[in-house]
């Protein structure tokens, strides 16, 4: 047996542990779910409406606190289902939150996650949100933009660069300054700009584009949400070079659901075909 300069055993030393000496925080996961609009002209965000203190009425991005037994991946699950019904959606993991008063309650760590759905699904405010909404959204270099025309709510923050080194390596970030009456809830901005900063970061050389497409779609469709991703325009030519051995032409045709659509060429993803 191994024992410990005190001659305790791990059992022993387990047996003895108090763990109340050490202050722990609370855990919550915060999902940034993002979709395409219908006519694939823009993002759809999916935010909920705080039922309660702090920031009751303010929007947010759905989530909660992790429960005991659970990883952080299953509350992020279980926290979509149950406060807006979204279920068996694309999830990755983002980045830990720990400023120590990011929520005025207490020590919560955030655990953030990413998700991408292929259909804006109908929701609605379940659990301890009051209200659930797909708001449009526009993320630039100068500006974020959150808005739902049926609510009459604008939500928006302009944007700072702001540079700095990890030993020889700098990195770019944003700072958020907010420029609406409406805010969002806690630090879900800075979790809102981390998501789509490492989004963007992957999407050349993911397949996480076809977690927003239809199971059916045309190179027309591809492209723009490429665009609404990544704010910036791609050749034809060049996207079908980053996609071309990862879709599969159906051999029919079908009518884009971009402005001005035509009849064109229909493919479906196969990039996990064997």
């Amino acid at each position: 047996m191994i024992r410990n300069k005190d001659g305790l055993t791990e059992k022993e030393f387990l047996e003895q542990y108090n763990p109340g000496e050490y202050n722990r925080p609370s855990v919550t996961a915060d999902i940034l779910v993002l979709g395409m609009k219908e006519d694939f002209s823009n993002l759809k965000v999916l935010l909920v409406k705080r039922g309660n203190h702090p920031f009751m009425n303010c929007w947010e991005l759905p989530g909660g606190f992790i429960g005991e037994g659970e990883t952080a991946f299953s509350a992020a699950q279980r926290e979509l289902e149950e406060e807006t019904g979204l279920r068996q959606v694309y999830l990755d993991q983002i980045y830990t939150f720990t400023c120590p008063k990011r929520d005025p309650r207490m020590w919560v760590m955030s655990i953030s996650y990413l998700a991408l759905v292929s259909k804006l699904e109908k929701v609605k405010g379940d659990d301890d949100a009051s209200d659930a909404a797909w708001f449009d959204f526009i993320f630039t270099e100068d500006e974020i933009v959150l808005k739902n025309r049926e609510k009459n709510i604008e939500i928006k923050y302009s944007l700072e660069e702001e540079f700095f080194k990890n030993s020889v390596l700098t990195y770019k970030n944003y700072i958020p300054t907010l420029e609406s009456k409406e805010r969002l809830a806690f630090d879900h901005i800075e979790i809102i700009i981390e998501a789509m900063k490492k989004l963007r970061e992957n999407f050349d050389h993911s397949d996480q584009i076809f977690c927003l497409m239809p199971k059916h779609f045309t190179m027309a469709e591809l492209r723009e949400t490429y665009r609404a991703v990544m704010n910036q325009d791609v050749y034809k030519a060049t996207l079908k070079g980053f996609v071309e051995e990862k879709i599969v032409p159906t051999g029919k045709m079908k009518k884009s659901n971009v402005k001005n659509g035509r009849q064109s060429r229909e493919y479906t993803y196969g990039g996990n075909e064997e």
